[in-house]
């Protein structure tokens, strides 16, 4: 299989049917073969029935329903675990991105990049969001040198060869860019648009970007440097799944797949 699509999904029922037919169009235009597994995670507002509903007209999706909240970086080390294609594409569920930009992604890859980000021109200069971005940014240029100055973001596009070294995480804090970067020979940024948001909000608040940047410096600059990176799983254990996906996996919260 060439591509699989990842996307969180957090109380976002409205802009599912859309999404999921851009990303179907985009695959079967370019000829490539994918699949496109839809992570909910605790949505309140119906959004795995609706997953569920559209599975029965789309044979490439495949739903995982976990049934608390966990986090954006949870739900798509959870998607990410399962999925099988060469290559794994990770994109928000709100549509602001646009996954026909992921053929620039694709093409810079060819170029030899394990991991291409796809970053917005501007982030813009005021608000939560921004700052939260601009912070996170910060983290990620300072502790990571092979982004040699690069962006990171949730529009990504990342080799097999990366996302096979991901393992469970158990209770343990996670951040998937910082798990994949260290697994990466050769990063790349391609500049995506950035289209409204027709459907929710943004869940960042000025706590939460403190909190965030405070376990990311933590977890991922202070841990390693004392106890050194974590030992990965070797491909044979974290080589996805073959069929239907599991009733349920052994995580802390009950998960379970369509």
């Amino acid at each position: 299989m060439d591509y699989s699509v990842i996307v969180p999904v957090y109380n976002s029922k409205g802009t599912l049917k859309a999404l999921i037919e851009e990303i179907d169009g985009f695959f079967k235009v370019n000829g490539f073969t994918y699949e496109l597994i839809m992570v909910d995670d605790g949505s309140m507002d119906g959004s795995f029935e609706k997953i569920r509903e559209l599975t029965e007209s789309n044979p490439n999706l495949k739903g995982i329903h976990i049934k608390s909240n966990m986090g954006q970086q949870r739900a798509l080390l959870t998607g990410m675990l399962m999925a099988k294609g060469d290559w794994a594409i990770t994109i928000d569920d709100d549509l602001q991105h646009d996954i026909s930009d992921a053929s620039r992604m694709i093409s810079l890859a060819a170029d030899g990049c394990d991991i291409v980000f796809g970053v917005y021109e501007d982030y813009g200069t005021r608000g939560i969001r921004a700052l939260g971005s601009k912070l996170v940014g910060l983290f990620f240029r300072l502790r990571y040198g092979n982004l040699h100055g690069l962006r990171v973001s949730s529009f990504r596009l990342v080799s097999r060869r990366v996302y096979r070294h991901l393992a469970e995480p158990g209770n343990r804090f996670v951040y998937l860019s910082a798990e994949l970067l260290p697994h990466a020979a050769l990063v790349g940024n391609v500049e995506v648009s950035r289209r409204e948001r027709i459907y929710g909000k943004s869940g960042y608040d000025l706590k939460k970007c403190v909190i965030l940047c405070s376990r990311l410096w933590f977890n991922y600059g202070l841990k390693s440097l004392v106890f050194g990176e974590r030992k990965r799983h070797d491909e044979e254990d974290t080589d996805g799944w073959s069929g239907q996906l599991p009733e349920e996996r052994n995580f802390e919260d009950k998960v379970s797949g369509i």
